[in-house]
């Protein structure tokens, strides 16, 4: 568990942590558990997640701990099943428990259900065996008691407990629905003397119970083994660790899990092997493929100095580094803890499913007790048999676990995908706000520029030649700290060419340096800085109007009281700026800069990508009021930031995206933060945030449109017009076909 920043009445540090919760089928199930949790005192929130089965909660851990968690989740008819790992292990995570045991429960069925459809379906098939009615129907009994007694034991065991705390939930309606079903054919078949005195067909519906059972289970298999589908982006990231490490201890290398490993370990790596924790390289050079963490398609040079990070692969020679970050707070830790909290957060269009289903339970019962006692009091002979298979297929056809399903499936393989494309999402709720983008606002530096100027033009005046004036300039200014000087610095070191002796440096704030050359007075700076030296900058003036309309920065170098040349600094457009602003206008996006240069800079690089609505000159406190003056317009604004110098206007934007490379992933406060630094992954996450959104829409219409149309022919809707009865049995298909529709129609994401 980890500490976060927030505080309860005492003062007390509260934590996080993720739990696994066995039982839950419903969305019934949802509400009855996040209600259990959030009465424990200390537990300030709980999100449950019925497609993952887990419950986020935020907690005071002087109040409760794993021991009351668990207790109150057994006193609800749940189970606790333990703290979600968010540190990689190197090995195969959990597998859901439900699979095997829904496909055990469901073959044993099947293989019961096969015969007791035979015998009750194929009507001559007993007389052919000679059985008689009453030995048809203890036979049949028989074959029947195993289903009802262990393949239907969860339905049952859940509905107990939902009935002792005064609730209902699907498996309350599974259970009420068969076992009308199984009591009225056991009655049938060991009192028949009792219906004939009372003139009432002693039919039995063993097939109805078991078949009902069967194809529920069938369904719930299928769902689980979905969800392990719809969660295969944990399972791959939890996977990229290495089992084990080789570290060095005592003065030899040794072989141990990747578990015990301990910040200051020096970890031994050879060349093909993967890197088991993140730390800083101290013997070695080799290069290391980050495909896997950063997306970076090309193997990474590292030396003496260079951070590597665990799950990455290294491909050259042996590298010898010291652990600076394990467990938890590894990289791939924080974006596994990322990934695992958007899939636990609720989109705000779920509030809708939530509030229904928290009604719908009881609701579906009293539509059942109703359709029995219309069809007791109003059907057609033999009006107990109608009532009692009407009434239970209005039980069994209800489906509140697609309604639950809806969304959590779609916000978990849709996080899920994006994960895998290096987008990490914050859960529902930016998918949903980020759908409906009309604007977004891109900062220039370090985002559509690669925030490190380069010398790109350079003019000499005679005698001088371009590259004298550019090693002078350097010369100069390797002394300074200014950005620019920086820019100088790396052209000239290009050259190869010898530098020139500096000395009596001398740096005017905000305007040039002075510094004696070779004997020679070299002034380099500002034209407002030669011209308060008395120096004419006159011609310069073409060169100046020229570099300046091209958005670049320009320095003046002089000689002894003479123009020596004009240098162009300019920072750099990063190559995917064009094509990603372009197709954010194809997707009907206005496209937006923000910048704190001048007007003119501003718009020469805007102009380059595509840009043509610039905000230039603006402060970093204003860049937050320019957000929100065009949300006060009504407009749905992202903006694009590098997360921490925009951290204000990426606050008040309504989706937040930050740009970066792994290692700013733990301090990404975005609602989308990127992996690595590629413009062409913020349409991918538009699009893929307004397509999860369409298919969580799809999923609750169909999820609606089902049961508003299903209860109502499971009802005997139809009888009056077309003397048809809705078969219990395939009411059960259609149930369980639902839930596995919901999550099949989410798996679609995948393929994005």
């Amino acid at each position: 568990m980890s500490a976060i920043p927030a505080r309860t009445k005492s003062d007390a540090p509260l934590e996080q942590a993720i739990i696994h919760v066995g039982g839950m089928h419903c969305a019934a199930c949802v509400a009855r558990v996040e209600k259990t949790l959030k009465a424990l005192p200390g537990v300030q929130e709980a999100l449950v997640n019925l497609a993952t089965r887990e419950a986020q909660l935020t907690f005071d851990p002087t109040q409760t701990d794993t021991r009351r968690l668990a207790q109150v989740l057994e006193d609800a008819g749940y189970s606790y099943e333990g703290m979600v790992e968010l540190a990689p292990s190197g090995q195969e995570v959990r597998v859901d428990p439900e699979v095997a045991d829904f496909r055990r429960r469901f073959l044993l069925a099947l293989v019961l259900n096969i015969p007791i459809f035979l015998l009750s379906m194929v009507h001559p098939l007993p007389h052919w065996l000679g059985l008689a009615p009453q030995s048809l129907n203890y036979l049949l009994l028989v074959l029947t008691i195993p289903i009802m007694g262990y393949c239907a034991l969860p339905f049952f065991r859940g509905a107990w407990t939902a009935a002792r705390h005064g609730t209902a939930d699907m498996n309350s309606l599974i259970a009420l629905g068969t076992a009308a079903a199984f009591l009225f054919s056991l009655a049938a078949t060991l009192w028949p003397q009792f219906f004939a005195a009372h003139q009432m067909g002693a039919d039995v519906y063993y097939d109805t119970s078991a078949m009902i059972i069967t194809f529920i289970l069938l369904g719930r298999w299928l769902e689980a083994k979905a969800r392990q589908r719809a969660s295969a982006a944990i399972s791959q990231l939890m996977a990229l660790a290495p089992p084990t490490a080789r570290v060095q201890r005592e003065g030899r290398e040794v072989e141990i899990p990747l578990a015990q490993v301990r910040v200051g370990d020096l970890v031994v790596v050879r060349p093909g092997e993967k890197i088991a924790v993140d730390g800083v390289v101290t013997e070695g050079a080799s290069t290391v493929d980050e495909a896997m963490l950063t997306g970076e398609s090309l193997p990474v040079a590292k030396e003496p100095g260079a951070e590597v990070w665990g799950a990455t692969l290294n491909t050259t020679g042996t590298l010898v580094f010291r652990a600076t970050r394990v467990g938890r707070d590894m990289v791939l830790s924080q974006i596994i803890r990322l990934v695992r909290e958007a899939q636990s957060a609720k989109a705000p269009i779920q509030r809708l499913a939530d509030k229904v289903a928290s009604i719908f339970v009881p609701i579906v019962l009293g539509i059942a007790v109703l359709t029995f006692f219309l069809w007791y009091v109003l059907g057609p002979a033999p009006v107990l048999t109608h009532a009692l298979m009407a009434m239970v297929a209005v039980l069994i056809i209800a489906c509140p676990c697609a309604l639950g399903l809806a969304t959590p499936t779609a916000v978990m393989v849709g996080t899920g995908r994006g994960a895998a494309l290096g987008i990490l999402l914050r859960g529902g709720e930016p998918l949903e706000r980020a759908q409906a983008l009309t604007d977004i606002i891109f900062d220039k530096t370090g985002t559509l520029t690669l925030g490190k100027p380069e010398v790109t033009d350079s003019v000499a005046f005679p005698p001088w030649q371009a590259d004298q004036v550019l090693l002078l300039a350097a010369a100069v200014e390797q002394r300074s700290e200014h950005p620019l000087a920086a820019a100088l610095v790396r052209k000239a070191a290009a050259l190869g060419a010898p530098w020139p002796e500096v000395a009596a440096f001398e740096a005017v704030p905000g305007l040039g340096v002075r510094a004696q050359v070779e004997g020679q007075q070299v002034l380099v700076g500002s034209p407002r800085f030669l011209e308060a030296s008395n120096l004419s900058v006159f011609y310069a003036q073409p060169a100046l109007q020229r570099l300046t309309q091209d958005g670049r920065s320009v320095i003046l170098v002089a000689v002894d009281g003479s123009l020596a040349g004009v240098i162009g600094i300019a920072d750099t457009i990063k190559p995917q700026a064009q094509e990603t602003v372009q197709a954010l206008k194809d997707m009907g996006l206005q496209v937006w800069m923000l910048s704190g240069d001048q007007n003119r800079t501003a718009q020469a690089v805007a102009q380059q990508v595509g840009i043509t609505q610039v905000l230039a000159e603006v402060l970093p406190a204003d860049k937050a009021a320019k957000v929100a003056a065009l949300q006060r317009q009504g407009r749905k604004v992202a903006m694009v930031g590098d997360g921490i110098n925009d951290a204000p206007a990426l606050a008040q934007a309504d989706v937040g995206i930050a740009l970066g490379t792994g290692t700013d992933v733990a301090m990404a406060a975005a609602d989308i933060t990127l992996i690595r630094d590629d413009l062409t992954l913020i349409p991918q996450a538009i699009r893929l945030a307004r397509t999860t959104m369409r298919v969580i829409r799809q999923n609750l219409f169909w999820a609606f449109f089902y049961n508003v149309v299903a209860i109502p022919v499971a009802a005997g809707l139809l009888y009056p017009f077309t003397g048809w009865l809705l078969n219990p049995a395939l009411a059960a298909v259609t149930m369980a076909l639902s839930s596995v529709t919901v999550v099949s129609n989410s798996l679609r994401l995948r393929r994005l």
